[in-house]
């Protein structure tokens, strides 16, 4: 009995600090995920304000809101998504609180927004829109040459999503 029992409940224990520690991993992931986590960095606030204005951010009439990282970071496994996420948030962290991140030209940083906006992440939440939008010819026209590689473009090429008036703001508080 005494061996079965112990290794029942060593292996019991480590079971539970696997669940644990994989409960924790995701909790941590979650809140770093979102707007007010990126938004507590001084230089994202125009970004937070923006989304949180946006029809992904909280305006949406279904009430779905993304997480940053749900666009800011590729979707398409989780190796990758961990990968950039650890990458990411630790150079804006780096930048933000080490190099300063005063000197960001956020309104040139705009134009290349297809540098750190993933299709990968629309597509995870519009996962039915290849076949959907075969039911209206309008939708179907304007996303079959997508679908069919027939052109270089991100959704975001053609949709101005997740930070309405970034620019003008950011221009305004540049002046």
């Amino acid at each position: 009995m005494g061996k079965v029992f112990w290794s029942g409940l060593v292996l019991s224990i480590i079971g539970l600090l696997v669940s644990a520690s994989w409960m924790g991993v995701d909790k941590a992931l979650h809140i770093t995920s979102d707007a007010a986590f990126c938004g507590s960095c001084h230089s994202m606030k125009p970004m937070q304000q923006t989304f949180l204005h946006s029809t992904h951010g909280g305006r949406s009439v279904l009430g779905i809101q993304a997480l940053c990282t749900d666009c800011h970071l590729p979707q398409d496994s989780q190796v990758s998504y961990l990968y950039h996420k650890a990458r990411n948030g630790a150079w804006d962290v780096w930048k933000e609180y080490v190099l300063g991140a005063e000197d960001v030209d956020w309104v040139a940083r705009l134009d290349e927004a297809d540098r750190y906006v993933y299709d990968s992440g629309c597509l995870k939440c519009h996962n039915n829109l290849e076949k959907g939008s075969q039911l209206s010819n309008r939708q179907f026209v304007a996303h079959k040459p997508y679908f069919q590689s027939r052109i270089e473009k991100q959704c975001i090429d053609c949709h101005d999503v997740g930070h309405p008036g970034l620019r003008e703001l950011l221009t305004d508080s540049a002046q």
